[in-house]
């Protein structure tokens, strides 16, 4: 039996063990803000991801209606009679400035947030810019924006969203995914709906690649607190271990 490499072998299991055991399961929030986001939100908590909890955020009463983790009907106290924020980012801005200590306790027990919006209206531009610099100025958490695009063709909201892209970038609010419903038209005869469900996958898989990221800087940082000693920790054990494998065997 070849000890160094049995050592190994073994020293990994402690790990994976003691993984399992700590239930090193990232906490990945998804904030979805807008109409917009509330679909694609739909889209993501089918595919229930572990380790993802997705949270809609309107001043529209509809987005109760939606299938999430949980749901948030916020700014009912300014808007009065009014259904939304008619397509103003800067009352959207205000809405949630005024539930920013929601958003910061919802964002505490997270390793990772996510601030999804389709920008070009109200919520989805200026909720979801409001939204990361409450969260860079009150929360240590790393933050990753997705975004998707409207068509070209809607030429006041596109300016809008690129405004909002502009507007993250240059203050240094997170990391930026941009994707963009013109893509759906390189593809001669393609439904629309498939083409949306095309961009809902790569987001899907943006989502996915991030959770698995944090999954390893978790690990990481786990190992560096815990199994600084690991060599000794197999030591104690390696005997034991060992005369296990050789009964199995």
């Amino acid at each position: 039996m070849n000890e160094k490499v049995d050592m190994e072998k073994i020293k990994e299991r402690v790990r994976r063990k003691m993984h399992e055991e700590f239930g090193l399961m990232p906490r990945i929030k998804i904030f979805a803000f807008g109409g917009g986001a509330g679909r694609i939100a739909e889209y993501i908590a089918r595919k229930k991801l572990a380790g993802v909890k997705i949270i809609g955020v309107n001043a529209d009463a509809r987005v109760m209606n939606l299938e999430l983790d949980k749901r948030m009907h916020i700014g009912k106290d300014v808007l009065g009679f009014h259904r939304d924020t008619n397509g103003e980012p800067k009352v959207a801005e205000y809405i949630v400035d005024r539930h920013k200590a929601w958003i910061i306790e919802e964002a505490m027990d997270a390793d990772a947030i996510v601030i999804l919006a389709a920008p070009g209206g109200g919520m989805g531009s200026g909720g979801s810019v409001e939204a990361m610099r409450i969260l860079k100025n009150r929360t240590d958490k790393p933050v990753m924006a997705i975004f998707l695009l409207p068509f070209s063709v809607e030429r006041e909201q596109r300016a809008r969203a690129m405004k909002v892209i502009e507007t993250v970038k240059n203050e240094n609010l997170g990391s930026v995914v941009v994707f963009d419903s013109d893509d759906m038209l390189n593809t001669p005869d393609l439904p629309i709906f498939r083409g949306y469900q095309k961009i809902y996958e790569n987001i899907v898989s943006v989502i996915t690649r991030l959770t698995a990221f944090t999954k390893r800087v978790l690990e990481e940082k786990f190992d560096e607190l815990y199994l600084s000693d690991i060599d000794e920790i197999v030591a104690r054990e390696y005997r034991k271990i060992v005369e296990e494998e050789a009964v199995f065997s």
